[in-house]
């Protein structure tokens, strides 16, 4: 899976909810998700925060095509602040997003040939999907049922999915109808450290 963002999963797009339908993720000119996030390592002897990191995903533009298809364009910044030693950096970026057959589809760039399917729109109780790029294997699972999760921008009602890519270490994303992304976390192992990392949404602009 092409790593666009954190994330991310990149933190990915979703929906356009025609028809009264869900909107997991709101595609339209002007939308902003903004997000805070920590880095901790966890070692036999402590606990360290190494680091607090800001998100803010646009979609700034509705005027490219790819394949002959009209794609949104969203844009983002990554700003990172570590300890010891203290720094600072920002990252910024492109990707292009679109909404076919029940599934948002994200590319890397405006020549790219193999999307990523983000998500698919019809999420519900239990539901699984998988996605083969190359020799990536990736399997997302829907939770059992909705769970309230309680982040800075306030208290949504959300999809647990699930992500595991090639059987590794799973990354968890939740989904709120009507906002998209509101919070996402992982764990994996560095050496003999455990290290965390999650974000939460602090604010979101939905037109």
């Amino acid at each position: 899976m092409k790593r666009l963002l954190l994330l991310i999963p990149v933190i990915a797009i979703i929906g356009c909810g025609l028809f009264g339908g869900a909107d997991y993720y709101p595609l339209a000119v002007g939308n902003i998700w903004k997000y805070a996030g920590m880095m901790t390592v966890t070692t036999s002897t402590s606990t360290d925060t190494t680091s607090n990191m800001f998100v803010k995903i646009e979609i700034t533009a509705n005027d490219q095509t790819i394949g002959g298809n009209k794609v949104f364009t969203s844009a983002f910044r990554d700003s990172t602040v570590t300890f010891n030693p203290d720094t600072f950096s920002i990252n910024t970026g492109t990707s292009y997003v679109r909404e076919a057959d029940k599934a948002i589809l994200t590319y890397s760039s405006l020549t790219d040939s193999t999307p990523d399917t983000t998500l698919m729109t019809d999420l519900k109780a239990n539901k699984t999907w998988t996605t083969i790029i190359g020799t990536d294997t990736t399997v997302y699972t829907v939770s059992a049922a909705k769970e309230d999760v309680v982040v800075p921008a306030k208290t949504y009602s959300a999809w647990k999915v699930t992500v595991v890519e090639n059987s590794g270490t799973p990354q968890y994303l939740w989904y709120a109808d009507g906002t998209g992304m509101v919070k996402m976390s992982y764990t994996y192992t560095y050496y003999t450290a455990t290290i965390a990392v999650w974000y939460n949404l602090t604010e979101a602009t939905i037109k």
